[in-house]
């Protein structure tokens, strides 16, 4: 039980309820109970992407097509290509880029 909801909460244990330390400042320690919802019932399946990754991945964008997406968008990028490795190469994987992140850029690129 989180905020008056059942979720599942960033933390080792069940006591351990710290923000995330993402690049992204997503520091909201859980997901909200339609997200519990959908992981439980098997509809959405969830991966992590480190900030490394993502980091990386923002650069390929830029330098290979001159998109400077979100850290957010960066890092469903990588899970995309992990998920398209996996996939006959006819199939198609969509990711949809949310807004860019020419606000933030210089923190990431330093």
């Amino acid at each position: 039980m989180l905020h008056g909801s059942f979720s599942y909460a960033a933390g080792r244990r069940r006591a351990d309820r710290a923000g995330s330390l993402s690049l992204g400042r997503l520091d909201y320690p859980g997901v909200g109970p339609e997200h519990s919802y959908w992981r439980d019932s098997g509809r959405v399946r969830y991966t992590s992407v480190n900030d490394d990754e993502a980091l990386a991945m923002f650069r390929t964008c830029a330098r290979l097509e001159g998109i400077l997406p979100a850290l957010e968008t960066a890092h469903a990028v990588v899970e995309a290509i992990r998920v398209a490795a996996k996939r006959p190469k006819t199939d198609v994987v969509v990711v949809c880029f949310s807004a860019g992140a020419t606000r933030t850029v210089s923190r990431w690129l330093a």
